[in-house]
């Protein structure tokens, strides 16, 4: 019982910290990042495409542990690289070199949820149900990794909306 209160109290300290860097360094980047953009529309696609995930659940209720999760409906991965996409876009022009270098990169970001990320998804579940044949007392890791691309054109849609909404608004 002292192990798990140990990890409890040491995860409590390195959250507590955590939250307080953020803190005192967004408060001092605040203005910084209120004219940015490209930021402001990154930031925007993952508070929705993250806030949407305890919503869009198979099953009864709200999980609203799927809020910090990976993975699932929409995919804020996508949403991001769509976001930033869209954002250097609409200024620099869809000709320009920083749009061009966006769009390659978001576009491998893309491709890997939904084909590597969701291969090592479904290995992690096969393994899981290797693992509980064998013996129940070993812990099981997560399983759900990866979107299928239903789940990651939602996520550049929503990066699109997101990034149209913060450079002309």
């Amino acid at each position: 019982m002292s192990i798990i209160t140990g990890l409890a109290r040491r995860r409590l300290f390195y959250l507590a910290a955590v939250t307080g860097i953020l803190l005192w360094g967004g408060l001092r980047f605040l203005p910084l990042l209120s004219s940015d953009r490209f930021i402001l529309s990154s930031l925007l696609s993952v508070v929705c495409t993250q806030g949407m995930k305890p919503f869009t659940i198979k099953g009864n209720g709200i999980s609203w542990r799927k809020l910090f999760q990976c993975g699932g409906m929409p995919s804020s991965h996508s949403a991001v690289a769509a976001a930033l996409t869209t954002a250097l876009g609409l200024e620099y022009g869809w000709s320009s070199s920083l749009f061009q270098l966006s769009a390659v990169l978001g576009g491998i970001v893309i491709y890997d949820s939904f084909t590597l990320r969701r291969m090592v998804g479904e290995h992690s579940r096969i393994l899981g149900e290797l693992l509980r044949e064998k013996s129940k007392h070993l812990p099981l890791l997560g399983e759900k990794m990866g979107h299928t691309p239903l789940e990651a054109t939602c996520g550049v849609l929503c990066g699109v909306i997101c990034a149209l909404l913060v450079v002309y608004i």
